[in-house]
């Protein structure tokens, strides 16, 4: 892994350990959604996790793949990439969950979080494993289908996986402060 790559899964920990504690300090009212027809904690939590899940079997799947397919990335995936991050790092900007993903269950459907965190721990250990595999020589080559922004380079990936985790840290601010 290279030292870029290992520096933004330093970031994506500390990103993804403050909105698991952000969640586990509202206690039981991680479960309760501020608003009517709004997400619970809980339900912010799984639908980072579950976004994370898919995004590490994709890069499976393509590293599994013959990596003669893959493609060089152009301007327009930087272009692309660049637009992605600074949408998702707008505060107040919400997005519908792509049709690739499905909305995460009812709150009482969700399990505890503590399960959740020893779910995101295995994934992040795999996307560490998945990442440690990439050839370094395809390191700038497109490997991810982003549902908005297109084909992804493996950096630009795991760029968008801290991304949309501190975008959904902004949501978990702001239930934290209805349910407070």
């Amino acid at each position: 892994m290279t030292h870029r790559l290992h520096l933004l899964i330093e970031q994506l920990d500390l990103a993804t350990e403050h909105a698991l504690a952000s969640a586990e300090a509202l206690g039981p009212r991680a479960y309760v959604p501020p608003v009517p027809g709004q997400w619970a904690a809980a339900q912010v939590i799984h639908h980072v996790l579950s976004a994370e899940l898919k995004i590490v079997n994709a890069l499976q799947k393509a590293l599994a793949a013959s990596h003669d397919t893959w493609r060089l990335g152009t301007l327009k995936s930087k272009l692309r990439s660049a637009a992605l991050r600074l949408a998702l790092r707008l505060p107040g900007l919400k997005f519908k969950v792509p049709p690739t993903l499905a909305p995460p269950p009812a709150p009482e459907d969700i399990a505890p979080l503590p399960k959740l965190r020893e779910q995101w721990q295995s994934i992040r250990r795999r996307l560490e494993q998945v990442l440690n595999e990439f050839p370094s020589g395809k390191l700038n080559h497109t490997v991810f289908r982003h549902p908005r922004a297109g084909w992804l380079t493996v950096g630009q990936t795991v760029t968008s996986i801290l991304d949309h985790t501190l975008h959904h840290q902004q949501q978990l601010n702001r239930i934290t402060k209805v349910l407070k």
